[in-house]
C-alpha cells in the first residue's frame, strides 16, 4: 500500500506544513509541542499512530504505540505495509485532537505505558 493514501490529503498537508515550520526550531527552547494531526491504528489492536509532522518522503514525527507509547519518528512506507493477518492499518476519521503530544504521553505514562483513546 503507498503510504499517502493512509491520510486524507488535507491531514497530510497539515503534517507537511507543521515539519516545515518545526525544522529551524527542533532542539530550541522554541521547539513546538503540535497537537497530532491524524491517527492511524490497526483496528483491534492497542497500535497506534497519532501524528503531527510529516516530511515529503515519508518519515513522520508523533506518539508511536506498539506496545507503549513513545514520542518519536516513525517511517510511514513500513506502517504502510504492516498486516496483521489481514488487518491493515487504516486511519481514525474520527479522531479529534484534545491534547498536545507530549500530553498525550504523559495520559499513556499515567495508565502503564498505554494510551487508550
Amino acid at each position: 500500500m503507498e503510504w499517502t493514501s493512509l491520510i486524507r490529503p488535507q491531514q497530510l498537508q497539515q503534517l507537511i506544513i507543521n515539519h516545515e515550520t518545526q525544522q529551524p526550531l527542533k532542539g530550541t527552547r522554541r521547539e513546538i509541542d503540535f497537537a497530532p494531526v491524524v491517527a492511524l491504528h490497526i483496528p483491534d489492536t492497542y497500535c497506534l499512530w497519532l501524528l503531527s509532522e510529516a516530511d515529503n518522503e515519508g518519515m513522520a514525527f508523533g506518539l508511536c504505540q506498539i506496545q507503549v507509547a513513545e514520542i518519536g519518528s516513525v517511517w510511514l512506507p513500513e506502517v504502510a505495509d504492516l498486516d496483521l493477518n489481514g488487518i491493515r492499518v487504516t486511519e481514525d476519521t474520527t479522531f479529534t485532537a484534545r491534547h498536545t503530544l507530549t500530553e498525550y504521553a504523559a495520559l499513556a505514562r499515567r495508565n502503564g505505558g498505554l494510551l487508550l483513546l
